[in-house]
């Protein structure tokens, strides 16, 4: 255990890349350690805090409608299973929470102008579920000692702290090597599903071209989701390589107008 500990210091305090990036698989393995049971209880209890029953959407069809659009790529998800929120508030930004909670901001719906579009950012924030990157930041929030404490096997001492302070952990956002990661997942997805990623590039083009506004929307979901026109150009890089057959794309039936006008 001193052993790990001294490495663990090493890791966060040396910032060669290829000590970095160790850290980074650390970190990997230590989200690994925690039960997806115990992060979906985690989840559910952290869920009123970081959405108020008041500030929930409750139009039932609404949700439906938008659950029924999401279900070419959440019913292929196993393990989580993803819950889908809207919130009521007016900034332009969708994230995810433990436990597969994905939030949609009632702002992120009215901005976009297809339904690729949502489909293309739900997969996104799908993939950080999945492949666990809202635990992993998480846990790199908490510092040294829960990863420690994770590799002894004492996942329930951290389960109170991490509840309490979940929301101010989240703040702690993703890396760039994360963000690349959920494209990439996200862009497989939407293949598979035969949904067009082009979705996906829009609304990110957009968002990037509206960075330098005062739109505190646009500022919001910038700081959680940090845009580099290297994301972008790697993501329309790997579907211009798709073969013609591949990009094929089922269309989507969904009425878009109607739906905003729900909300």
């Amino acid at each position: 255990m001193k052993k790990l500990a001294a490495i663990l210091i090493l890791s966060t305090t040396v910032t060669s890349c290829g000590v970095l990036e160790w850290k980074d698989n650390l970190l990997s393995a230590a989200s690994d350690q925690i039960p997806w049971s115990f992060e979906e209880s985690m989840g559910d209890q952290m869920l009123p805090s970081i959405l108020p029953a008041a500030a929930t959407v409750k139009d039932v069809k609404a949700i439906a409608e938008l659950q029924a659009l999401l279900l070419p790529i959440t019913e292929k998800v196993l393990v989580p299973k993803i819950k889908i929120h809207i919130s009521t508030d007016p900034a332009l930004n969708a994230f995810a929470i433990p436990g597969g909670h994905l939030i949609f901001n009632k702002g992120m719906l009215m901005a976009v102008e297809s339904p690729e579009e949502i489909i293309g950012v739900a997969a996104h924030e799908i993939a950080h579920a999945t492949e666990r990157h809202v635990m992993r930041s998480m846990i790199q929030g908490l510092g040294i000692y829960a990863i420690i404490t994770l590799f002894v096997g004492d996942v329930s001492s951290l389960t109170a702290y991490l509840i309490e302070q979940g929301q101010a952990l989240l703040q702690s956002g993703f890396s760039r090597k994360q963000e690349r990661a959920a494209d990439e997942k996200a862009v497989d997805n939407l293949i598979a599903a035969r949904i067009d990623p082009q979705g996906m590039i829009r609304f990110f083009e957009r968002i990037q071209k509206e960075s330098g506004s005062s739109r505190s929307g646009v500022n919001k979901f910038l700081s959680s989701h940090p845009l580099t026109a290297e994301r972008i150009e790697a993501i329309e890089s790997r579907l211009k390589a798709l073969p013609a057959g591949e990009r094929q794309w089922h269309p989507i039936r969904f009425d878009l107008k109607a739906f905003q006008a729900r909300l």
